[in-house]
């Protein structure tokens, strides 16, 4: 949803944050009360001071979510209401070109409210979700991030993750190359939970050239190692590309192999997403997306080598893709992960104003081969084996962002399911709706 406190331009890493935050300058009041040497440079009278450099930002989020018959079956009394409160707070202290320190926690209170009247308040919880200090060297190109960071691909194909880790980067006109070592909640994350995750360390190489303006480029290796159980090792080398034709088009192509070994298994899966919109000059700024994603899936399981593509586990599979509001491109209901599968999208979306859009979205899902599970889905309900036709969804997303500071988001997710689910299977609901300020 745009950027943070932070320069997205000189902060390492592939992409930006998914939240967005207007900072607020902390000089106004304290400068006067507390003068400290100058942030930059020499000495000078009404110089700025370290408080000049110091920016305090956050927003506020409240959300209604409703699913309903994510099982597939409307007989059983799964229908759920969330009403997730969010506050979120940033600090942000960039004295010169040479240093950042960032912090970033968030607060959430969730309250569960069940069909038969039955609430059940969730724990409070309180995450710290980056806290990190980068040094640079601008005039090389060079810089080091060591902390708490965010991993984030522009479309979180590959990643959507804060981990623990060190990411160098060295940037140059239309190249970058980025190192990084990390592992998930190395430090504890969520401070009035106990929380156990598997510890899971990720090594990343990536590396974007941007032959224009219009086009980037992008190649990269990930090495998923996992500390604990089977040992699993999965190594996923991609191909990446986005950018604009002529003047009124724009796509994304993500192409990758997974190698590696997982439950004393070899990998030997691909995976392919292709997206294209296309704007029209015409009222209402109207646009046409059409989309094509494959992975393939394991035709032989008594086997010792597994086919199946997989993503990487630290994915989320959601962005803009024409509007306004970043949504989950796979589909908001049954919001699957590429593994064994093709997905068909198609969507219509029109911009009627500068700050309002609208996108209504077709997803037709086929299995690569007939088997009984999904390696993720959002939806609860699991197929028979018996046919690939895993079934459609349509989606409908608005977003509004007409007032300053406040922004206003959709989504609704109809899942139909197909014949790879058991006969009289039902269809499923997604609806949510966020308010968001941010100050």
């Amino acid at each position: 949803m745009g950027e943070s406190l932070r320069d997205g331009a000189r902060r390492p890493g592939v992409g930006g944050r998914r939240r967005r935050a207007f900072g607020i300058v902390l000089s106004a009041a304290l400068a006067g009360a507390v003068q400290a040497a100058p942030a930059r440079g020499a000495p000078e009278e009404g110089g700025e001071s370290l408080l000049d450099s110091l920016e305090f930002g956050g927003h506020v989020e409240l959300a209604t979510e409703h699913q309903r018959n994510f099982d597939l079956d409307r007989a059983e009394d799964d229908d759920v209401a969330l009403v997730p409160v969010e506050l979120q707070f940033e600090l942000l202290f960039d004295p010169n070109d040479y240093f950042e320190a960032y912090l970033q926690t968030t607060l959430t209170k969730q309250f569960v409210l069940r069909e038969e009247g039955e609430d059940e308040d969730r724990n409070t919880e309180f995450t710290l979700e980056e806290a990190y200090v980068t040094v640079r060297q601008p005039d090389w190109g060079l810089s080091l991030q060591v902390g708490r960071q965010s991993f984030e691909d522009e479309r979180q194909w590959l990643y959507d993750a804060e981990l623990d880790g060190v990411r160098a980067a060295y940037r140059a006109a239309g190249f970058a190359v980025e190192l990084s070592a990390s592992r998930n909640a190395l430090v504890a994350e969520e401070f009035l939970n106990t929380v156990d995750k598997e510890r899971v360390n990720t090594y990343v190489l990536y590396g974007r050239y941007e032959p224009s303006e219009e086009i980037a480029l992008g190649a990269y290796a990930l090495v998923s190692d996992h500390r604990s159980g089977d040992r699993d090792r999965p190594v996923f080398l991609g191909l990446t590309s986005n950018g604009e034709i002529g003047e009124r088009m724009t796509y994304w192509l993500d192409a990758a192999h997974v190698r590696g070994d997982e439950a004393g298994r070899d990998l030997r899966g691909y995976g392919l997403d292709l997206l294209a919109t296309y704007r029209f000059d015409a009222p209402l700024s109207p646009h046409l997306i059409l989309g094509y994603a494959f992975g393939s899936g394991d035709s032989d399981p008594d086997d010792d080598t597994d086919g199946a593509f997989r993503q990487t586990g630290l994915q989320g599979n959601e962005t803009e893709v024409g509007g306004l509001t970043s949504f989950r491109y796979y589909g908001e209901a049954f919001d699957p992960e590429l593994s064994n599968m093709s997905i068909f999208t198609a969507g219509l979306g029109a911009r009627p104003r500068e700050g309002i859009s609208f996108d209504l979205i077709y997803h037709y899902y086929l299995q690569d081969e007939a088997v009984d599970e999904l390696r993720d889905a959002g939806i609860d309900g699991e197929p028979t084996g018996r046919s690939r036709r895993l079934g459609s969804e349509i989606d409908l997303v608005f977003g509004f962002e007409e007032l300053e500071d406040v922004r206003v988001s959709a989504f609704i997710g109809y899942f139909m399911p197909g014949r790879a689910f058991e006969p009289g299977a039902d269809n499923a609901l997604f609806a949510r709706i966020e308010f968001e300020y941010e100050f």
